[in-house]
């Protein structure tokens, strides 16, 4: 090691002082960090409790990006592949996608969500419904697979296991825009139903 190297490492730094600038506390500035679990958790207990339409339609967006992220950069190309499929209309080549997504990541409640919409949208009910079970058994907070399996289960016709379906998706998102109007009509209709 060098002369300069050595008095370089054994140097500490200069201290200045500027009058009315404060040092960051070290506590403070590892509080405003949080590592994405931690963030999600925060998120999804303010949705939980959104004053609002809009705020809950803000939270929700941060949500659904950090369940996104919680896959590795495999799991991203291969959502990104079967999303630029689906603009192009080609359904075939988004199903593939979302195929190879759950076989490479079968614990991501993500694919099984985005398999299950696929299979909405192809009137694939049974399929939807396996993989919507899948998606909540994997994570229970998914608000957007609980609604999705409310419209499954309504088309199966069994509307008591949908409507619960609906006010699990309302818990935890409670101005969701899909589960909202359907768990209003279906009460409506199941109160009817009763008289």
């Amino acid at each position: 090691m060098s002369l300069l190297a050595a008095f370089l490492l054994a140097a500490q730094p200069p201290v200045i002082d500027v009058p009315g600038l404060a040092a960051p506390e070290p506590d403070r500035a590892r509080a405003q960090y949080q590592d994405p679990d931690a963030r999600l958790h925060a998120r999804l207990e303010l949705l939980a409790a959104a004053p609002s339409e809009e705020r809950a339609a803000s939270l929700a967006e941060e949500v659904r990006s950090l369940w996104r992220q919680r896959a590795g950069p495999a799991a991203d190309l291969l959502l990104q592949r079967a999303e630029t499929a689906l603009a192009a209309g080609d359904l075939s080549t988004a199903e593939t996608a979302y195929f190879h997504l759950r076989m490479l990541e079968p614990e991501y409640a993500e694919g099984w969500v985005a398999s299950a919409e696929l299979a909405a949208r192809r009137a694939d009910w049974e399929f939807a419904l396996e993989a919507l079970n899948t998606a909540v058994s994997l994570d229970a907070n998914r608000f957007d697979a609980w609604a999705l399996l409310g419209r499954a289960l309504e088309n199966a016709e069994a509307r008591e296991a949908a409507l619960a379906a609906y006010e699990e998706a309302l818990e935890r998102h409670p101005y969701h825009p899909v589960a909202r109007p359907a768990a209003a009509r279906l009460e409506r209709e199941l109160t009817g139903r009763a008289l």
